[in-house]
């Protein structure tokens, strides 16, 4: 008996998760038995992640019988263990190499060194990811609810484009494009899954195109650069014009 080692169920009720996009820490969450969280883009996700790389809700992560269970929840850029694109739910241990988009999901324990002490908030834009200490974290939340409270909004004012009206209240980055995950979806010929993106910085929005075989117009004229959107600011894809309000 005096050999034996003492079972800790704890260990097998909760576990701490972290992560992780190029070593930098982004979050860190903490699993429960008998529970499910989501982790996307959308506010509404349990692990919300403002970054593009990340569908509105991408992957599911629930603790059943001591055993974690992901899922793919019709990602657009998927969720791999051990390279492997996953469909549906599978099983995954702390042995297993996660991706959620271009991200890594690590127990806490198993992270160890190779998370950077900083904490990064990630806006994505073309691939490019912007970090922000922690030190300077809370100044740019205070930031966005500032710029959050003019509460701007798109709004489609012909063509088709699913929503009609998206209010840019609390809104760090907007995508606009044909990828189904998009915050505005716009069809037709030659508009790019990434059209461009609509971003706030400190108090004021900008457009940023994106490449794309269709033009993107701000007030009539094709831009390739960011521009400073102002009230009334007319944005055309191909057949859908939008309103910045």
């Amino acid at each position: 008996m005096g050999g034996e080692q003492t079972i800790n169920l704890g260990d097998y009720t909760k576990a701490d998760w972290t992560l992780l996009l190029h070593d930098r820490v982004i979050t860190r969450f903490t699993t429960h038995e008998g529970t499910k969280l989501t982790i996307g883009r959308s506010e509404e996700a349990d692990i919300s992640i403002d970054n593009t790389a990340i569908s509105r809700l991408h992957a599911a992560l629930e603790l059943k019988g001591g055993i974690h269970f992901l899922t793919d929840l019709g990602s657009t850029n998927g969720t791999t263990v051990n390279g492997e694109r996953i469909s549906g739910t599978v099983p995954v241990t702390e042995k297993d190499t996660i991706t959620i988009g271009k991200f890594r999901l690590m127990p806490e324990h198993v992270a160890g060194e190779q998370a950077s002490k900083s904490y990064s908030t990630a806006m994505d834009i073309d691939d490019q990811t912007v970090f922000v200490s922690a030190a300077t974290r809370q100044p740019l939340r205070e930031q966005a609810q500032q710029a959050s409270q003019a509460d701007h909004k798109l709004v489609v004012i012909d063509g088709e484009a699913e929503p009609k009206e998206l209010s840019l209240k609390g809104k760090s980055s907007v995508k606009i494009g044909k990828d189904p995950a998009s915050d505005v979806v716009i069809g037709g010929f030659l508009v790019a899954r990434a059209q461009c993106f609509v971003v706030s910085k400190k108090d004021r929005f900008f457009i940023v195109p994106q490449s794309s075989w269709a033009a993107t117009k701000l007030n009539e004229v094709s831009i390739k650069n960011e521009h400073l959107l102002r009230k009334g600011d007319t944005i055309e894809i191909r057949s859908v014009k939008l309103r910045f309000e």
